[in-house]
């Protein structure tokens, strides 16, 4: 792979903040306590508000008719990535033999300061075609990226995955994106949970549509 595997497609957030006090090294949320949501179209999202603070982890699931092997380009493009019109930058810090380094980005919000923050991602590849999950784990990094700035908010909690799971003898996949994410600074919980459900939501629904673009109609 290239460059441009380490890429964040995934932190579809809209920049919104809480009053929540949670801490990045905060471990085992993905595990759950997860709660169904809600469900549109094959599109599951489960919350989990066990987490500290008032912002809510997300789980949006979904099963696509692709080979997980054939989902995997779509998510790790670059040029996809940056194509999100929130996105005010977007810079690779490091890659270390294309399984893991570091991303900045900084994210416009609509009334409120840009938010900012650098991570560490984690290639999940498997070491067989379709043998297990690809995808990404990130977790909050910001010593490793740029200093602060001025007139913009840096996010104090990035965690997540986006995970592609072979089913079905690698014929179909079980696509998983999970989220915490806290933009710091004072906001209505109110606002922030919808907002970063709406952003994961449309993480997924965006492969589902991408794929059907790229790859053709699924194979029955």
């Amino acid at each position: 792979m290239t460059r441009g595997s380490i890429v964040l497609l995934l932190l579809l957030t809209f920049g919104f903040a809480s009053n929540a006090s949670a801490q990045a090294e905060y471990k085992g949320w993905q595990k759950g306590p997860w709660e169904k949501h809600d469900e549109d179209d094959g599109i599951k999202i489960y919350l989990n508000d066990s987490v500290p603070g008032g912002v809510d982890a997300i789980r949006v699931d979904t099963v696509m008719d692709y080979p997980a092997d054939k989902l995997f380009p779509i998510i790790t493009s670059e040029e996809r990535a940056r194509s999100y019109s929130f996105i005010r930058e977007f810079k690779v810090i490091a890659n270390y033999n294309n399984k893991w380094g570091y991303l900045y980005q900084r994210v416009m919000s609509t009334g409120i300061d840009d938010r900012d923050f650098t991570v560490k991602l984690r290639i999940v590849i498997p070491k067989t075609a379709n043998g297990g999950p690809y995808g990404w784990q990130w977790k909050q990094a910001n010593e490793k990226g740029p200093k602060p700035k001025d007139g913009v908010v840096r996010a104090s909690v990035v965690a997540g995955s986006y995970l592609l799971t072979p089913i079905d003898g690698g014929k179909r996949t079980l696509v998983s994106y999970r989220l915490w994410f806290d933009p710091t600074t004072w906001v209505p919980d109110m606002l922030v949970n919808p907002a970063l459900r709406g952003g994961a939501i449309e993480t997924v629904s965006r492969l589902v549509s991408d794929a059907r673009k790229r790859l053709g109609p699924p194979k029955k």
